[in-house]
């Protein structure tokens, strides 16, 4: 179960934070979903190349420290 924690700054109220415990392809996953759900209509083919683009990169990226 998550833990309340201070999120940002002390004059927010506590939360709890969720994360998941499966990231791979986290972050293109996150971009087909709000696609799919109409987030982006209307937006640029370049907008949905640099979209993706950074979603690529998000997936490469490893977190310090756990060894990944």
């Amino acid at each position: 179960m998550p833990e309340p924690t201070i999120f940002l700054d002390r004059k927010f109220p506590i939360v709890s934070i969720i994360r998941p415990t499966q990231t791979k392809g986290a972050a293109m996953g996150t971009v087909k979903a709000f696609t799919a759900d109409g987030l982006f209509i209307g937006q640029s083919p370049e907008f949905f190349d640099v979209l993706e683009d950074l979603a690529k990169a998000a997936d490469k990226a490893h977190h310090g420290g756990h060894g990944h």
